[in-house]
């Protein structure tokens, strides 16, 4: 067990370097301060001018604490898409490519278990989105520090912790779509289409046709990572259900066991498929 651990701690180090010495991550990086840095001059600059409604009422007739809700929904609105383009970055290509590479050869010889190795580049792929996802989250705190001279509730961290559930279970539904094929492209293309045409396609026919909501859907879960702040179902246009309170425990609750079953079904599969991989 000890040395299987050292084992993985290698493997999560190596595995780490790796993704943050990659064109992939200085991308992400960039992406995350271009979108910080526009997220941080809307809020300084207009947030006192805007024009938009939340439940029917307009954002400057919001009381205090209603307003700083609404300004960290909006940054949470935008932060929830940063973890899908890492885990595509970081994911995607995370089992594909060691038999595309032909890096394979060298790695399953080795005296490593394979669920380690997955395990171990599952967790640095994590810890990567992490930092992308934080640099994001200093830019918030930074611009509601100036907007409000204090630093948000509790209902913040909550968010926050929901989102680096959102990340795991992200990166390890990638991790398993990887795990079917041999082609990074493959892989990538078939995680987008999976998370924002077949979810929504089915969000859509469920929520129009039978007036169902597919709270089982990893992109609806996703959703109360800006919900805790204020209620407003945007996964699809004409979406039900406002709410100026933001979502209450039993939401929460499912969004995140939601996110735990995708992460544990999406381990185990990609476990499966990895240790019958074999490199031709």
């Amino acid at each position: 067990m000890v040395q299987e651990t050292g084992k993985f701690g290698i493997v999560v180090s190596q595995y780490f370097r790796n993704y943050y010495r990659s064109r992939s991550f200085y991308l992400m990086l960039v992406i995350s301060l271009l979108i910080s840095g526009l997220m941080t001059y809307f809020s300084l600059k207009y947030v006192g001018n805007l024009h938009i409604t939340f439940g029917g009422v307009s954002f400057n007739s919001l009381s205090s604490s209603l307003k700083e809700r609404a300004v960290l929904y909006l940054w949470a609105f935008v932060l929830s898409y940063l973890p899908v383009f890492s885990a595509v970055f970081f994911g995607s290509p995370a089992i594909s490519s060691e038999i595309e590479n032909k890096t394979a050869y060298h790695i399953f010889p080795l005296p490593i278990r394979r669920s380690t190795l997955l395990f171990g580049k599952l967790t640095a792929a994590v810890a990567v989105s992490y930092i992308i996802v934080s640099v994001y989250t200093i830019f918030e705190l930074i611009s509601y520090l100036i907007l409000f001279g204090s630093f948000p509730s509790i209902v913040f961290l909550y968010s926050y912790l929901l989102l680096l559930l959102f990340i795991i279970s992200i990166t390890a539904f990638t991790f398993l779509v990887s795990s079917i094929f041999n082609k990074n492209m493959y892989a990538y293309i078939t995680v987008f289409l999976l998370y924002y045409l077949i979810f929504n396609a089915l969000y859509i026919i469920l929520d129009f046709l039978y007036n169902y909501n597919a709270f089982f859907l990893l992109s609806e879960s996703a959703s109360i990572i800006e919900r805790v702040f204020i209620d407003i179902n945007t996964t699809v246009p004409g979406s039900t259900s406002i709410s100026l309170n933001g979502a209450g425990n039993g939401p929460i609750g499912i969004a995140a066991m939601v996110m735990v079953i995708y992460a544990v079904i999406s381990i185990a599969g990609a476990l499966i498929l990895f240790d019958r991989k074999e490199v031709k």
